[in-house]
């Protein structure tokens, strides 16, 4: 980083320190005197101004406080994207409330298990998902009907649990004064933002508002160098860390326009763009891989988007999207929501997630792990060893007053998360769970997930590196790779779902020569699965529980189902006959 750079980002951090502007709250008042009557939100053909804004969000504040929110209560919220999603945010963190970010994919036992840990006081929640609460409070009553408000904006005919109240009527007999200022400090809660759940029931990470500022700063400014005269469009859900921390914060941090997408939609996203005059925008790298995949249309080019940011793009479609779509800068970048670990690409490098910007909080290391054991590996002395350049293992960051892990609402989770006596007695580090590697020139590089990495051969099998090898393969458009286990064989050996084009009627032949070619033997996957459509969690990452305990039993699998035959250098149908070969030894891998 120059000099300049690092001096005017400095600046920044320090200015957004500053009383007035150090909260949500502040930020929303800063930005109706600063920029007026500009326009904050576009929606669909509604916008709304800064002072509008920051009026309305005062309205919304003086219900919540009408109806007993207080500081530190926690409120859930869900509902699709739309304006009264950031209001909402907005309105309790002028109360110093906690707003509990609910995906709205979840359903029955995992929606009960994140309002439960979340001990709200009150839930908000879009009419368009009152069917869907209504029936988990039927299993579990968390909430009582007074509890619940319905936010109406798209009218479903249907009528109200018993005992709800429609928030509309009683929002528009209040006040848009500010409501009664109380004492919040930058450290105190924003929300709750929830993992994905892929590993197990989802943990509500805890949210300050000086976390938000940190990634309107860092992000929107330091990042993609938003201005007021830049529109961030999102299309991704306002409950992910990407819609919330970043493109809201972003904007509103620095007095762009924010253009907000109910839901994404591949047909409309560059549509959307052209609509809104989007400037930049935030993604996740499967959203990418959607766009990419696209046949070529007239709004490829016809867009003034010049910049993105975001993580999970595959390096193999980095420059085709750059070239196909006229965008001149990608921003990928690691972080946890949760965590104190964070890197950025500022150098456009294709698969890199950057490196540390802020030399004076470098906290981060790349410790050696066994993925065998599933453990930290340590020296005789107890200590973490460190990894060589090149080599992968998991990333710690170092917990200090300015690198803090805030982790979450339930302080066992918590935790799990922490590693001590790591380097030295008494020292804490962040454990990310993600395995990443560093080259010569201190750029790091995600390798996987703890969990999918699976060890065959005596090997380390990345799964998200050979997905990313069979996402090469001529009309291949996703591959969700996990390890399965064989009998008479330790480990697990490589098994692959695949979205092609050509449905199961793709060339195995090809597909083997090019596994052979393109992957060393311990990586060459045993087994394919060709799928019609792929489950995705609602932060669009891979599930892959189902798919590894069905295996490749064709009586569980209704589905293309082929196994890898040497001898004849393809991929043959797996059938029962085939599989009580492998049961009995008879084929091995």
């Amino acid at each position: 980083m120059g000099k300049l750079r690092y001096l005017r980002l400095m600046f920044k951090y320090i200015s957004l320190l500053a009383f007035k502007r150090k909260t949500v709250g502040g930020y929303c008042e800063h930005a109706a005197a600063t920029w007026g009557d500009r326009i904050f939100w576009r929606f669909e053909n509604e916008t709304c101004s800064f002072r509008e804004f920051d009026s309305r969000v005062n309205q919304r504040a003086n219900l919540l406080l009408s109806l007993g929110i207080r500081k530190g209560h926690a409120l859930i919220l869900m509902m699709d994207n739309r304006p009264e999603y950031i209001e909402t945010v907005a309105a309790a963190g002028k109360l110093g409330a906690i707003v509990s970010n609910i995906n709205t994919n979840l359903r029955e036992r995992q929606l009960l298990h994140s309002i439960r840990i979340s001990k709200p006081t009150l839930a908000i929640v879009g009419t368009e998902y009152a069917s869907v609460m209504a029936q988990a409070m039927a299993i579990e009553p968390v909430l009582g009907p007074s509890q619940i408000l319905a936010d109406e904006r798209w009218p479903s005919g249907e009528p109200l649990p018993e005992g709800w109240q429609l928030l509309n009527p009683l929002l528009e007999k209040l006040p848009r004064d500010p409501p009664p200022k109380i004492k919040i400090r930058s450290t105190d809660m924003l929300c709750y933002i929830f993992t994905s759940g892929t590993t197990g029931l989802p943990k509500a990470a805890k949210i300050n508002h000086l976390r938000f500022a940190s990634a309107g700063i860092g992000m929107g400014w330091y990042g993609l160098a938003i201005t007021p005269k830049d529109t961030i469009y999102c299309a991704l859900p306002l409950y992910h860390s990407n819609g919330l921390l970043i493109a809201f914060a972003s904007a509103l941090t620095n007095g762009a326009s924010f253009a907000i997408a109910r839901k994404f939609s591949v047909r409309k996203f560059w549509d959307d763009c052209i609509h809104f005059q989007a400037t930049a925008f935030v993604y996740i790298g499967e959203v990418l891989r959607y766009l990419i995949n696209m046949p070529p249309s007239s709004s490829d080019r016809g867009h003034k988007v010049t910049r993105c940011l975001g993580n999970g793009l595959r390096p193999d479609i980095w420059d085709e999207f750059k070239s196909r779509f006229g965008i001149n800068y990608i921003r990928e970048f690691y972080a946890a929501t949760e965590g104190n670990a964070f890197t950025l690409n500022l150098n456009n490098a294709p698969g890199s997630v950057g490196k540390i910007i802020l030399k004076s909080s470098n906290n981060l290391v790349i410790a050696r792990y066994d993925v065998e054991h599933e453990e930290v590996v340590r020296d005789e002395n107890g200590f973490a060893l460190v990894c060589r350049c090149g080599e992968s293992g998991e990333l710690l960051g170092k917990v200090k007053a300015t690198t803090p892990f805030l982790g979450y609402s339930d302080e066992a989770d918590s935790k799990k998360k922490l590693l001590h006596d790591v380097f030295v007695k008494g020292d804490s580090y962040f454990r990310t769970g993600d395995l990443l590697k560093q080259d010569d020139e201190s750029n790091y590089y995600f390798v996987d997930r703890i969990g999918d990495t699976y060890r065959w051969k005596g090997e380390n099998v990345s799964t998200n590196e050979v997905g990313e090898v069979l996402t090469m393969f001529k009309g291949t458009r996703m591959a969700n790779v996990y390890g399965v286990q064989v009998p008479n064989a330790d480990g697990r050996v490589g098994m692959a779902a695949l979205i092609h084009d050509q449905g199961g009627e793709f060339d195995r032949e090809a597909f083997y020569d090019f596994v052979d070619e393109k992957l060393p033997h311990y990586a060459r996957p045993a087994f394919i699965r060709v799928k019609r459509d792929m489950d995705l969690t609602g932060t669009f990452k891979f599930v892959k529980s189902d798919l590894k305990r069905e295996g490749y039993n064709p009586s569980l699998i209704n589905e293309p189902l082929f196994v890898r035959n040497d001898a004849l250098r393809t991929y043959d149908v797996l059938d029962d006959y085939t599989l009580e070969a492998i049961n009995v030894g008879m084929l091995r891998f």
